[in-house]
């Protein structure tokens, strides 16, 4: 009896101890399997446990893991009870097993065991040897249980229970060779006396870092992370500019403070679950009057809104692609609303009541909302949202969904992924290119100038560029060289509805100065800020999609001017007393290298995609890819320029669709393809032709204190140049001479750096089509312009200076870029014959002869 008595005292000791383990395993553990292994010896003299070693009152020892964490098979290492919370979450809650157990108990084994507990019962397939079932009396309830040791032979071919075979088995002990002994406790035998731990208690060993907060859903804690924190203790720092939601978090964008009346909604997002909440404001914590939400409810999207006297809800009627791009737009005013979802029908609704107007002054939630419950009644979901967003945009502002700091409009959030992180991980651009994140399941390569294709595997030559939306060519800033006036003309064909064409800032810190050219909606937007606010200058009508447009901006001041094609002229006003344009940091054509550095008056993150061919910045044309210090994804526009039709060494300049050949002197017609004959002894030009001259005997009767120029001409064009000498970076006090053609009037000027002269003389009977004599003679200060030996005009150039000093080159019938270079005092070349020239009575000039070079020079004919 007494050896039966200890008998029954071991098993109850044996239980209770086996008990006492698995309640530390499953206290602090989220895993379904519940495995403890307990060994012969002492903690203090052999403790192989990761964490913690509890002694068995001298009859052996096992490991116990700190909260947070579970006990590995192994029985002595530890892992985390909580999955990483990013990037992979799962949807299903942990399950959580009640253990009950008596007290007071005590271990009694001179044996190494391993142990399993399972909710399941024992397979009945299994094949097992030596089996003993025996009864307990709880010493607490004064009730029996049943428990059965097993012994497996492991010489045997037995069949091991699925949950032994992945033990490891521990030998020894009493338990016959090659064997081992385990214990399978049914749960359904022992009292039901469930352990329950408070929050504080779960949350005691778990240390959420940067400002992590410790929760507890289903009795497993784990840590709700800030924005831009993540991890299953908020350790890693992350950067989000796509967010990813799990379920379990939200982000928060600033108050909408112009949503009163009315509001547009905008937002691209790709779910990965049916219910979810996706966008909400309200008047109060608990949405019990004003408030709106968006929501996925059973695969479907919900608008619902309420003014304060009741409740409106307008249902999409097709469901929300899973796990795709998905594009809601809702337009309310008052309390009345339209739902779009992708490309379906929209569907219209009102909210009840005779109230109009929504009040709110909570932030507006994107994923979800801090206490969902309080709220569910009203939005229709308790669920936050599953998935991505991309874009989030009201009353035509796109948020930046980054945390705000000098970019981003996100003020709080927590449990944020980012949707696109390791998109760049595996991808490899040749050539130098950078991969970049397009979008949020997307990446680009940076190519640099001259190469271009997916990986930048193409290399080719630019002669009109074209953007393809990732594309940017970066050239010196305007500096202070556009303080009082601006005027910049660019000719373009757009791809795309939206895209940055211009811009120069003068600070990357998104503050100050800038000026912009964009397309937004297929509207051209010209924008302007002086340092003290923008000014906004919208087109009339929408551009048309792959056509050729000239747009004209200009700013005098605060004035600010908007031309595009033939529509009329659109004015417009800076904010602010400032009337200086400061711009010094880059000029941008096409896109932008990093839209964080420019204005957030702009407003816009998307690069122009379609090809420019020209830019005029104040008279200048601006050799677009010869001027560009740096570039990425430019590609050749398709234009007949692009093929080089013009022979001899002739230069192809494109005019929108079409093209012009400049002819070197010698050459002629459409693609310079003819050599002439006889080189021209009475000279035409079209006014895109001119004759340089670098003879000595030419320049010394041009510069110095006098000049007496002589010739005959045959204009055609009321507006020309015929002839100029002058520097080669012209200022308003720079030295030049010149006589011209401006809207009928000839005009001989010059100035000789202390003021300019302007000596003019008006006749119609110049355009005659007959040949008309022209002198023009200078002497120190004073000058005077004779026409057909009668008609004379006299003036003197103010000052003291009586020495002109020219950079040595003489230009006759014109030059490149004559605006620019004559600081706009003529537009264009000479249209017209010339013959006869003498300078200082007695030099004939050779025309052709003295002439270092031409371009579209061509003979002039009788019916010319």
């Amino acid at each position: 009896m007494a050896t039966k008595g200890r008998e029954i005292q071991h098993v109850f000791l044996v239980l209770w101890s086996i008990v006492t383990i698995l309640t530390v395993s499953v206290s602090s553990s989220q895993h379904p399997e519940r495995i403890v292994a307990f060994f012969n010896g002492d903690c203090a003299v052999s403790n192989p446990c990761q964490h913690d070693c509890e002694n068995i009152n001298h009859q052996g020892f096992f490991c116990v893991c700190r909260e947070g964490y579970y006990l590995n098979k192994d029985g002595k290492t530890c892992s985390v009870s909580v999955h990483e919370m990013f990037p992979e979450v799962s949807e299903e809650k942990p399950q959580r097993d009640e253990i009950y157990m008596g007290e007071n108990n005590q271990l009694n084994s001179q044996s190494k065991h391993s142990i399993y507990e399972s909710n399941q019962s024992k397979d009945k397939n299994s094949r097992l040897v030596n089996n003993e079932h025996r009864k307990v009396k709880n010493l607490q309830t004064d009730t029996s249980s049943e428990y059965t040791i097993h012994t497996v032979d492991l010489k045997k071919d037995v069949d091991v229970p699925p949950q032994l075979s992945e033990l490891r088995i521990h030998e020894g002990g009493d338990s016959q060779e090659g064997s081992v002994r385990y214990v399978d406790l049914s749960m359904q035998n022992f009292p039901r006396k469930p352990v329950k731990l408070s929050v504080k208690q779960l949350c005691l060993d778990v240390v959420c870092q940067n400002n992590g907060t410790c929760v507890v859903e289903g009795n497993i804690p784990r840590c709700d992370c800030p924005l831009g924190t993540a991890g299953s203790r908020c350790q890693k720092y992350i950067s989000v500019r796509y967010p990813q939601f799990f379920g379990m978090g939200y982000l928060a964008l600033p108050v909408l403070k112009d949503g009163y009346k009315e509001f547009t909604i905008v937002v691209e997002f790709r779910p990965q679950a049916q219910n979810g909440l996706l966008l909400f404001s309200s008047e109060t914590e608990s949405a019990k009057s004003d408030f709106f939400s968006i929501a996925l409810i059973d695969g479907y999207v919900e608008f619902r809104f309420d003014c304060g006297t009741g409740l409106g809800v307008i249902r999409s009627t097709e469901m929300v692609n899973i796990g795709q791009w998905n594009r809601v737009a809702l337009f309310r005013i008052d309390n009345s609303a339209t739902l779009r979802l992708n490309n379906d029908e929209p569907v219209e609704g009102t909210a009840k009541g005779e109230f109009s107007r929504i009040t709110l002054r909570l932030n507006v939630y994107v994923g979800g909302y801090s206490n969902m419950s309080a709220i569910s009644s009203r939005v229709g979901t308790r669920k936050r949202f599953v998935g991505c967003v991309q874009e989030v945009g009201i009353n035509g502002y796109r948020y930046d969904l980054r945390k705000a700091d000098i970019v981003g409009d996100a003020e709080f959030g927590v449990n944020v992924g980012e949707c696109s992180q390791g998109i760049c991980e595996t991808v490899s651009c040749e050539n130098g290119g950078i991969c970049s994140i397009k979008s949020a399941d997307s990446h680009v390569c940076l190519c640099p100038l001259g190469t271009s294709g997916d990986t930048c595997e193409h290399k080719h030559e630019i002669h009109i560029p074209r953007f393809s939306g990732h594309a940017y060519l970066q050239y010196e800033g305007l500096g202070r060289s556009v303080l009082t006036y601006t005027e910049i003309e660019v000719v373009f064909k757009p791809t795309t509805e939206e895209g940055l064409i211009f811009y120069n800032g003068y600070t990357k810190d998104r503050k100050g100065d800038f000026i912009s050219l964009a397309l937004r909606d297929s509207y051209i937007e010209f924008r302007f800020d002086l340092g003290t606010g923008p000014a906004k200058l919208r087109s009339l009508r929408p551009v048309a999609i792959n056509q050729w447009h000239v747009v004209r901006i200009s700013r005098t001041g605060l004035q600010g001017t908007l031309k595009v094609d033939d529509e009329l002229e659109i004015e417009g006003e800076s904010q602010g007393a400032y009337t200086q344009l400061t711009l010094l940091e880059n000029l941008f054509i096409g896109g932008h290298a990093n839209y964080d550095e420019m204005s957030k008056h702009v407003n816009i993150s998307k690069s122009f995609t379609g090809c420019i061919q020209k830019v005029v910045i104040n008279k200048k044309p601006l050799s677009i890819m010869e001027a560009a210090v740096d570039g990425v994804n430019v590609e050749p526009c398709k234009h007949p320029c692009d093929g080089t039709p013009c022979m001899n060494g002739g230069e192809c300049v494109p005019q929108q669709d079409v093209y012009q050949c400049y002819c070197p002197l010698g050459y002629s017609n459409t693609n310079c393809e003819d050599r002439m004959r006889k080189l021209p002894s009475k000279p035409m030009f079209k006014g895109n032709g001119f004759l340089i001259y670098t003879d000595k005997k030419v320049v010394k009767r041009v510069t110095g204190s006098k000049i007496d120029l002589q010739m005959y001409i045959k204009p055609q064009d009321k507006n020309g140049l015929i002839f100029w000498t002058g520097q080669n970076h012209m200022k308003t006090a720079s030295d030049f001479i010149a006589l011209g053609f401006r809207d009928g009037s000839l005009q001989f000027r010059f100035n000789l750096g202390s003021g300019e002269a302007v000596i003019g003389y008006n006749d119609s009977r110049l355009f005659d089509g007959s040949w008309h004599f022209v002198r023009a003679q200078r002497d120190k200060q004073d000058a005077y312009l004779e026409i057909d030996g009668i008609e004379i005009v006299e003036g003197s150039s103010p000052g003291s200076y009586t020495m002109l000093n020219t950079n040595k080159m003489v230009y006759l019938g014109g030059m490149t870029d004559v605006a620019e270079k004559t600081l706009g005092k003529f537009t264009t070349g000479y249209t017209g014959c010339i013959k006869d020239i003498t300078l200082a009575t007695d030099f004939k000039v050779k025309l052709i002869g003295h002439a270092q070079s031409g371009r579209n020079v061509n003979q002039c004919t009788r019916r010319v």
